[in-house]
């Protein structure tokens, strides 16, 4: 069948679609006066960005493929841009939908990350709303692009207009949806840490994650035994769920060596490795663990990635280990990873935080 716009497809439309195994989006039909809106702020992105195509993709509720919304281009060569695109083999829009600006400077590379038309140069910037991934716009260009910060910024500008623009007027049942979904994540990960306030001898140990957060990167937790007690605190990459899920793996990952009585830098090759060998090769994260001996003040810990330990003494705040932390989990087989030692006193404060702890 010969490509339609969305909004002129009827009934029998959708039966071919249908019988030809092509996915038929639920995204409601936008009203005119939004879709004017809409082009109305591609027409703006244009200008601002001397682009000569502009367009809005959205995933469907499957999140399968990516649907043209609406395009600007004064160009009938860009008319002929995808409607329908299949989001496995959109790398560009892939990529960008991890939460970076995709510059593709040559029609090179414009053909090699499969982009929706043919131009000498495009780039291509997520569409992401409290850390859930809308869709994709899209920016191309007669001419190759110089890559720079500044247009990189205003992309991510427009973005942001056009995101604030369709969750309030073309979802806000989805965006209600999605809030619920966000509830329950929280408080999922809220069962899952360990109890606030925890004290053995010599040691009162407290633990804070940030409250205000949808869905928290992180987690902390601690498991105690004949020895001690062992510490860990732990911040995963990536968007909001893909990184939530990748904290609880990481959390069952410590607490399945707990028995063994390992040390921090075999704990961290193991978590390690069971990552690297059990997962999908996409998941990296940062973790710190620290084993308390409640018969001595010397404290072991080892470090991977950028957790920040701080030392807390009458002579002041002493960050350790400076430079010394192996790689993050996930980057690589083996991470080599080393025990680090210090010694404190009665009084003193040890401070473990992720790289983000306060955002």
């Amino acid at each position: 069948m010969d490509p339609k716009p969305l909004a002129e497809l009827d009934f029998s439309d959708v039966e071919l679609l249908l019988e030809g195994d092509t996915p038929v989006v639920s995204i409601e039909g936008l009203e005119s006066k939004v879709k004017q809106q809409v082009g109305q702020i591609l027409a703006t992105a244009a200008t601002a960005l001397s682009a000569d195509w502009t367009a809005i993709y959205l995933l469907d509720d499957e999140t399968q493929n990516l649907i043209l919304i609406d395009q600007c281009s004064q160009s009938d060569r860009f008319q002929q841009a995808d409607e329908i695109r299949n989001l496995k083999y959109s790398t560009a829009d892939l990529e960008a939908l991890t939460g970076h600006v995709v510059m593709l400077e040559s029609s090179q590379r414009m053909e090699y990350w499969n982009a929706p038309v043919n131009a000498r140069a495009g780039i291509c910037v997520p569409l992401i709303s409290n850390d859930i991934p809308m869709g994709t716009l899209w920016f191309s260009f007669e001419n190759e692009l110089e890559a720079t910060q500044h247009r990189s910024a205003l992309c991510e500008v427009i973005a942001d207009r056009v995101v604030d623009y369709l969750t309030h007027r073309l979802a806000p049942s989805n965006s209600q949806k999605h809030s619920d979904m966000a509830d329950l994540a929280k408080r999922w990960q809220h069962s899952r840490l360990a109890q606030t306030h925890f004290k053995i001898d010599g040691w009162d140990i407290q633990g804070w994650i940030n409250p205000e957060a949808p869905v928290h990167h992180s987690f902390y937790d601690w498991q105690s035994g004949d020895h001690g007690v062992d510490i860990s605190i732990a911040q995963a990459q990536g968007l909001s769920i893909e990184a939530a899920l990748t904290a609880a793996v990481i959390q069952t990952g410590v607490r399945a060596t707990s028995h063994e009585f390992l040390s921090p830098a075999d704990t961290l090759e193991r978590v390690n490795e069971y990552l690297w060998r059990g997962c999908t090769g996409d998941q990296f994260a940062d973790l710190c663990q620290i084993s308390l001996d409640k018969n001595s003040p010397q404290v072991t810990f080892s470090n991977a990635g950028s957790g920040i330990l701080l030392s807390v003494t009458k002579d002041g705040i002493q960050e350790l280990a400076v430079n010394e932390a192996g790689p993050e989990l996930g980057v690589m087989d083996y991470g080599e990873y080393e025990n680090q030692c210090c010694v404190t006193q009665q009084g003193e404060f040890l401070i473990l935080l992720t790289e983000n702890a306060f955002q």
